[in-house]
Formats: C-alpha cells, sequence, structure tokens
C-alpha cells in the first residue's frame, strides 16, 4: 500500500476492515436492503436469529429513519463507531433507494465517519456516482471468479434487464458488470475491497487469476473468505454436502493471491446489523427490549404453514401487493399438503414499491395480515419496504428469493430446509421428495 496518498492511507487506518491496527474503532451495520438480485449457492438470509453470525443474516429490517436512529443510539453508546455501512442482508444496490436515503441521512449528521457499501457488484455501474456524491469512499465487491464456467457453479440465477438469466450467461453477466463497476469505483478514488469466497473444489484453484484482475482494475485490498456451509444454515452448497476449506487451503489460497496485492486475514464475515468492534458484536444487548431475537423457542416446529403469491398458478411470480389471492401450503414431516386459497383484497392500487403508508393503505395491510394469519412465510416475486415490514412485525417473513421460480420446486427446497430442522420422518410427500 506504499504507493496510496496520505489522506487514502489514513482513511485505511481508522477503518478496522481495512486495517488490523484499527481494531479500536467500531462498526454498525445497518439493515436497510432486503432484496437481492442474484442467488448464491452459499447463501441464505435469515431474519430471525441474533446469535448466528454470519452474512445474509438480521434480526431486523429497517427503513431508513429507524436505521439512522439506531446508529445515533450507538453512537452515543459507543463513541468508538467510525464506520457506518451496508451490506445488506441483500444488496444495497438493488435497494438503491433506500441504500441511498440512508446514507444520505447519516452524512447529514457530518460525524466523522467512513460511510461504506458492500455489493455483490451487478448494479455497481448504474450507481457508483451516487455513491461517490453521497461520500461512499470504502466499497466491497463479491467477486469469486472472473471465469464463467466456475461462476455458473456458485450463481443459479442473476436478475439483470428485467431478466432472469440462468447458466453461464448470468455468470458472464454478473462478471462482466462486477468488473466494470470496480474499474468505475477505482477510478473516482473509492478504496475498493475485493471478498471472494474461497469454494473447495469451485474455485480455489482460480484465486490468484483473480486477484491478478482485480488489482489490475484498481482494487487495493482482497479479501479470501472460508465458504460457511453448514447443513443447519439452509444453503444450497450446505444442503449439497460441499464442504467449507480447511486451514491449510484458505492459507495457500492467499499465499497464491498475495503474488499479486495486498491480503486481509482478519474478516469476521459479519451479520448485515453488526454493531460493535470486530469480534465483539453487541448487537443483541442494543435491541430495546434488551433481549436477544432468537428467544427461547428451542424446539423446532411441527408444522409450518407458506402463502405464494402466484399469477400463473406454477411459478412464484406476483408481485405482493398486487397478489388478489394466495396458495397456502402446510409443511409437515409428513409433506406437503396444499391448503384451501386465501382470497384478499389487492393491497398496492398504483404505487410500484407500497410504500405509501396513507390510512387506506394501512388498512389494507392490516386487513391482508389478517387474511394470512397462521401462515409462517410469504412468497412472492416483489414487495416493499413498508409490506415488508409490516409482515415481519406479525411474524410473517417475506421473501423474494424464488421470484420467478417454480412453486412445486420451490417447496421442495423448503420442505427439505424445515425436515432438516424437525425430528426425521419417513413418509414421501405430495410434492416434495421424502423427508
Amino acid at each position: 500500500m506504499g504507493e496510496l496518498l496520505a489522506t487514502q492511507q489514513a482513511k485505511i487506518e481508522t477503518h478496522p476492515c481495512y486495517s488490523k491496527q484499527a481494531h479500536q474503532y467500531a462498526r454498525i451495520h445497518l439493515p436497510v436492503a432486503p432484496a437481492c438480485n442474484i442467488q448464491c449457492n452459499y447463501c441464505n438470509r435469515k431474519f430471525d436469529c441474533s446469535n448466528e453470525s454470519r452474512p445474509g443474516v438480521v434480526s431486523k429490517l429497517m427503513s431508513p429513519a429507524e436505521a439512522v436512529a439506531r446508529y445515533q443510539k450507538v453512537k452515543m453508546r459507543i463513541p468508538e463507531t467510525r464506520v457506518v455501512g451496508i451490506a445488506g442482508p441483500g444488496d444495497p444496490l438493488a435497494n438503491p433507494k433506500s441504500t441511498i436515503a440512508t446514507l444520505k441521512a447519516v452524512a447529514a449528521l457530518k460525524h466523522e465517519l467512513h460511510l461504506c457499501v458492500s455489493t455483490n457488484g451487478l448494479n455497481l455501474l448504474d450507481h457508483v456516482d451516487d455513491l461517490k456524491a453521497v461520500g461512499v469512499d470504502h466499497l466491497t465487491i463479491t467477486i469469486n471468479c472472473i471465469d464463467a464456467d466456475i461462476g455458473s457453479k456458485i450463481y443459479p440465477w442473476v436478475y439483470f434487464n428485467h431478466k432472469r438469466l440462468r447458466g453461464r450467461v448470468a455468470a458472464q453477466t454478473l462478471i462482466d458488470r462486477q468488473l466494470a463497476g470496480l474499474k468505475a469505483a477505482a477510478d473516482l478514488g473509492m478504496l475498493v475491497k475485493i471478498n471472494t469466497v474461497l469454494i473447495p473444489g469451485i474455485n480455489d484453484h482460480h484465486v490468484a487469476a483473480v486477484a491478478q484482475e482485480v488489482k489490475r482494475l484498481g482494487a487495493m485490498l482482497h479479501n479470501v473468505m472460508p465458504l460457511i456451509a453448514e447443513a443447519e444454515h439452509g444453503t444450497y452448497f450446505g444442503l449439497m454436502g460441499q464442504r467449507s476449506p480447511t486451514e491449510s487451503e484458505i492459507a495457500a489460497a492467499r499465499e497464491a493471491a498475495g503474488q499479486s496485492m495486498e491480503q486481509m486475514s482478519h474478516c469476521q464475515q459479519c451479520r448485515a446489523d453488526a454493531v460493535g468492534k470486530l469480534g465483539q458484536d453487541c448487537h443483541a444487548d442494543l435491541d430495546d427490549d434488551g433481549s436477544s431475537a432468537c428467544g427461547t423457542s428451542a424446539l423446532p416446529a411441527a408444522e409450518r404453514y407458506i402463502a405464494v403469491a402466484s399469477q400463473s398458478g406454477v411459478l412464484i411470480d406476483q408481485h405482493f401487493g398486487h397478489a388478489t389471492h394466495f396458495q397456502v401450503y402446510q409443511l409437515t414431516q409428513a409433506g406437503i399438503v396444499r391448503q384451501p386459497d386465501r382470497d384478499v383484497d389487492q393491497y398496492c392500487l398504483g404505487s410500484t414499491e407500497c410504500d405509501d403508508e396513507s390510512l387506506n393503505q394501512q388498512q389494507r395491510m392490516s386487513t391482508l395480515i389478517s387474511s394470512l394469519e397462521g401462515c409462517d412465510q410469504v412468497l412472492c416475486s416483489r414487495i416493499g419496504m413498508g409490506p415488508w415490514q409490516s409482515l415481519e412485525q406479525h411474524g410473517v417473513t417475506p421473501s423474494t428469493d424464488y421470484a420467478m421460480q417454480a412453486i412445486d420446486e420451490v417447496l421442495a427446497i423448503e420442505w427439505q430446509r424445515f425436515c432438516e430442522n424437525s425430528t426425521q420422518g419417513t413418509v414421501s410427500s405430495e410434492i416434495g421428495e421424502v423427508c
């Protein structure tokens, strides 16, 4: 990092993710970005347990106003907080309005801070100027490969230009957009860190090539992170038995990548709502009621109900706010059983974001939630921030992770996850596979 300007060096020395010596400073991640525009086989976003520490997990999604209020509360209790980042639980730039609004509001406080964003890079080129204008100097892009054949084993789909791409086309589109976004950010003077998830047998032989290319395009730091693949997390890799790398494999990958650029070795793979110093997270202690979001419900549920918004009746292809009925499925160890559909009044009557807080909108939301009583999860193609939060407040988990996918295939995946968390059964399913 010897060629860095003094101003850049100062920004690195006070950022705990960029400098191991900056451990005295704290950071806060503000979870204002629920949606994601790609699916990674190592990712399963969760919105529940405060005791689970890995990227993509949060206890509570926040609006920009709630996020700024939380930052101010944390700053009062932890004055060493020097970094405000947005890292999910989805992708910040798949939720550009919430992300930019939050960053602008924090910047307006004029505290001595670093504003950060962590993105998959798909939409970076479209928003890099906005990020720079609002004061983002630290940017992290997750780039796992620069070879589309490798990428097709990591990303089952990429949603770009209103189309869901799959296979090699999806991976190549993502890679091209990531590298173009990286160069644009570096040209604007941003300090770009690259995260690469090390996946044995898939990209472990490839990290040196990634490091060489991202260095050429202007990245200043490389973070090779081990794959987290426990089955209980419910990721595709976890459920399929993909193993994590060993310590020696991680060291070898970092040594290979280190031939091209500076390597980071102190990453904690933080949650999307992390608070505090690295390795000393304290977000549960800062909840309004002082309790952990995990509660005490250690026993697995005996059944689970999933509501699906579908226009075609075959795919999850309906915007939550446009749905006039929901298919409902009951998941038990015995299998998946379709329940009577629930007819509802259409929530959204025009706004594409469904965030209108008018009285009528609130009444429609209240009626809709009543219609979904007993459901644990809602699957839809899109949903606004307001409805998302309302559902969460009533104990219903919304998800757009399966947008445009076949309902029966998704239910089979969800049923497998349900079985993983329950006592194992042996009875065949009406739709899915044997539990």
